[in-house]
């Protein structure tokens, strides 16, 4: 098909000397013959657009882009895939002392999707046939005997089909206004449209709107157009410089903001009841089976709109969803600084000391706004009666959750660090580095979270679970004193083929352990639905073992040594989230060596290989690298507690406890 586009277009092209130059008709030519369509319409255009700026003024350099990227993403079963059309041109102009720089890209996203349906139905075998006595039976004899105890149908009426322009421009400067100091200058314009879908099917929670479905406030409704304003005030500034007041030190700083895309990465999002759900099952309070599979469920029929969706059908309120996008939704922005010095204190050494931070302002979660106020009532009677029916006393008792997505999140970085470098000198290179740092955030799923609470989300805030306190690693690069022109074995021949100019690289790391949070279980209280810790009865370094090393009995579990003593726990009161934070202690650390070995070999003019053997967690000594303990506090199984280490990591993870040595070899040409 490429080869009959690319004949055609050909034969136009002779004709076509009003329109392109010989040289850009032999570029259009050259590209068509491949076999590339991406190839050719960027070939197309960028030849086309080069034939127009012939006449750019000197000193200005220009730069183009047209291209487009396809993919399959999502569901294992590839139901959905997205598409990015990208424009970029960028422009370079230097004058005097500025370097001057403008960008503008333009990208056009979609995506189609299609979510996964049933419309036999899902069968449950949970309710019991006789003697009709609530919370009974067992779900193999209802199988056995064919009684349903409930049955969920989904049928879908139409494709996921979100659209949406995101465009950024920048202009800046580098500026040296004096010999020694070179300041960077600059502002990025960052704008995307608004939540949409290609024919306006999309669904919207409105807290204002009756549900016909239950009578309530608070329904989903279908309106066309966007979900959101569109978010026009994103100015982000960008400020640089490097000064070297001394002949060896440099002090570099910085300080940007970046914007972050608004649209979620989840899918399907904001597209309930177009993939209409039917539940068949007994009214509440009813022990009995809603039907026999002999029987077949009773009759029903989804009631389609003209817009394409399908109200709910049914009184199983607990499992239907709804979605709000915030109509004030803004783009998220990281504002991001650094200041720093770098010093040359010897011939071929350097070393860095830097202060850096980011903050993380307006990060998009969602959060469950239908959840029960953990503050609703002070009357043991009235939580109890809460509990056993909790769906009655949610805000919105039509529905399940409500998933808000709006500008929730935020998080801070801040960190210092030290390197040395050492270039390569006597055939010996090395670069160290330690960093000490902290993350906080607020909720640790990224997008989406449930928390202690929505009416208090700064209940949450801790350490995040990907915060590394203090890292060390360091990397020394040696040649072997063996072989032609070094110090021993200077020969050639064989033995200097199989021995000499061997070369070593020694990596090591540390780094201390991964935060983790203590849960509970087995509680003889009852409480109300959400997140919840143990209560802590002493200080945090009580709880902690010192010094701790797992003992001379990994196995079986109970014989290791406890990394928390359990002792400083206890249950929270009943309908209480207990004292205890998220994140508040901290796993093993890491002590992680790599070696490589490596030589090349040349053969001919063109062609090398190398040999290289690779040792992990290997040499000197294997060091065991453990992950978190089991951090389940239960009263019924204290000897399980703070226990239960696994190994860290898989065969090519980072830190991976597994020892193993790889042969490698590999040509160059």
């Amino acid at each position: 098909m490429v080869g009959l586009v690319a004949g055609a277009v050909l034969g136009v092209l002779d004709g076509a000397t009003a329109w392109f130059t010989p040289a850009v008709r032999d570029q259009i030519a050259g590209i068509l013959m491949g076999s590339s369509m991406k190839g050719m319409l960027v070939g197309l255009f960028s030849g086309w657009f080069a034939t127009k700026v012939q006449s750019v003024p000197k000193g200005v350099l220009l730069g183009c882009a047209l291209g487009f990227a396809f993919a399959l993403a999502g569901l294992s079963s590839f139901q959905n895939v997205g598409e990015d059309f990208t424009i970029q041109n960028n422009l370079r102009k230097i004058a005097g002392k500025h370097t001057w720089k403008f960008g503008y890209e333009l990208i056009r996203t979609r995506y189609n999707g299609t979510a996964s349906s049933l419309p036999g139905g899902t069968y449950n075998f949970t309710g019991t046939n006789a003697p009709f006595t609530p919370n009974t039976g067992i779900s193999l004899a209802n199988f056995l005997l064919g009684t349903v105890g409930s049955a969920v149908y989904t049928q879908d009426f139409a494709s996921w089909l979100p659209r949406w322009w995101p465009h950024q421009a920048y202009a800046q400067t580098d500026w040296k206004p004096f010999r020694k100091l070179t300041l960077n200058l600059g502002v990025r314009y960052s704008l995307e449209t608004g939540f949409n879908t290609k024919y306006g099917q999309q669904s919207q929670f409105d807290p204002a709107t009756r549900d016909p479905s239950s009578g309530l406030m608070g329904a989903i409704v279908h309106r066309p157009g966007a979900l959101a304003n569109t978010d026009r005030n994103n100015f982000a500034p960008r400020v640089g410089l490097a000064w070297n007041f001394h002949r060896a030190v440099v002090f570099r700083g910085s300080f940007g903001v970046v914007h972050q895309d608004i649209f979620s990465t989840g899918a399907n999002i904001l597209f309930q009841e177009y993939l209409a759900n039917a539940t068949i099952q007994s009214p509440v309070g009813d022990p009995r089976h809603a039907f026999r599979l002999s029987q077949g469920p009773p009759g029903f029929q989804y009631q389609v709109q003209p817009d394409g969706s399908v109200p709910f059908i049914g009184t199983n309120f607990a499992g239907r969803g709804a979605a709000w996008w915030d109509p004030k939704m803004r783009m998220p922005y990281v504002m991001s600084w650094s200041g720093g010095l770098q010093w040359g204190f010897a011939p071929n050494f350097v070393l860095d000391v830097t202060c850096l931070g980011q903050g993380g302002v307006g990060m998009i979660n969602s959060w469950d706004i239908n959840a029960i106020p953990l503050d609703i009532s002070r009357d043991p009677a009235v939580l109890n009666q809460i509990f056993q029916a909790t769906q009655n006393f949610r805000p919105y008792r039509q529905f399940g959750g409500i998933r808000h997505f709006s500008n929730y999140g935020h998080n801070t970085y801040h960190g210092a660090t030290a390197r040395v470098e050492r270039r390569m000198l006597g055939g010996l290179s090395f670069n160290a580095f330690y960093a000490w740092a902290k993350t906080l955030n607020e909720v640790e799923g990224d997008g989406g979270d449930n928390g202690i609470t929505f009416y208090n989300r700064r209940l949450g805030k801790g350490r995040s679970g990907t915060d590394i306190r203090h890292r060390f690693v360091s990397v020394m690069n040696g040649e072997l004193p063996f072989g032609e022109g070094r110090r021993f074995m200077n020969v050639k021949g064989v033995a200097n083929h199989v021995l000499g100019r061997w070369e070593l690289t020694w990596s090591q790391t540390f780094q201390s352990g991964q935060p983790f949070t203590v849960g509970f279980a087995g509680s003889p209280s009852r409480y109300l639905p959400g997140e919840s810790q143990p209560n802590i009865v002493t200080t945090h370094q009580e709880a902690a073992t010192s010094n701790w090393e797992i003992g001379a009995n990994r196995f079986p579990t109970s014989a290791q040594n406890p990394y928390l003593e359990f002792n400083s726990f206890a249950y929270p009161a009943a309908f209480t989230p207990g004292n205890l934070g998220r994140n508040t202690f901290e796993g093993p650390g890491l002590n992680w060596t790599q070696l490589s070995l490596a030589k090349w070999w040349r053969i001919g003019e063109r062609l090398k290989f190398q040999a290289r053997v690779d040792g992990n967690n290997f040499f000197p000594v294997r060091q065991p690298n453990y992950s978190n303990p089991t951090a389940t506090y239960n009263t019924a199984s204290p000897l399980a507690f703070g226990r239960g280490f696994g190994t860290r990591g898989s065969f090519a993870d980072v830190g991976t406890s597994n020892s193993h040595i790889l042969l490698v070899g590999r040509f160059q040409f």
